[in-house]
């Protein structure tokens, strides 16, 4: 979240290890306004190759956007004397969920729910909902 951290890194050459998971979004904002009962609004940001930055910096860095790219590129970046940086492209529908979770919060995760379909967000209520039904353990 703060790119300074970065500058420091290389300035010191410290042997940081970076993983960044990039769902171009502010996801648990996002999970904040949806169970309070509000849709979601203004938690996307733009797409940003966090790896072409930190290469910019002097940093060594790859952009990882499949899934079996990504044992090799935390090998590479593990292997690596000196800081590195791993971009992992994840989805931005998929919700970040508390340990634990209230009755208040799935009322109120329904009603923004029904506010998103209500106001012709049902193409984005089935994408988030895709994307977080296979996660869900099958017995």
């Amino acid at each position: 979240m703060l790119l300074g951290d970065l500058l420091t890194i290389k300035a010191y050459d410290l042997p940081v290890k970076i993983v960044l998971f990039d769902n171009a979004s502010l996801a648990m904002v996002r999970l904040e306004m949806l169970v309070d009962g509000l849709p979601q609004f203004g938690t996307e940001s733009p797409h940003f190759d966090y790896a072409a930055i930190a290469n910019a910096m002097g940093i060594p860095a790859v952009r990882v956007e499949r899934p079996q790219d990504v044992r090799g590129a935390l090998r590479g970046a593990l292997d690596r004397p000196g800081p590195a940086l791993v971009d992992v492209v994840t989805d931005p529908r998929a919700l970040s969920l508390p340990p634990t979770i209230t009755a208040g919060q799935v009322r109120g995760f329904v009603v923004a729910m029904s506010k998103e379909i209500m106001g012709n967000g049902m193409g984005e209520a089935v994408s988030m909902a895709r994307s977080n039904l296979r996660n869900v353990p099958r017995p």
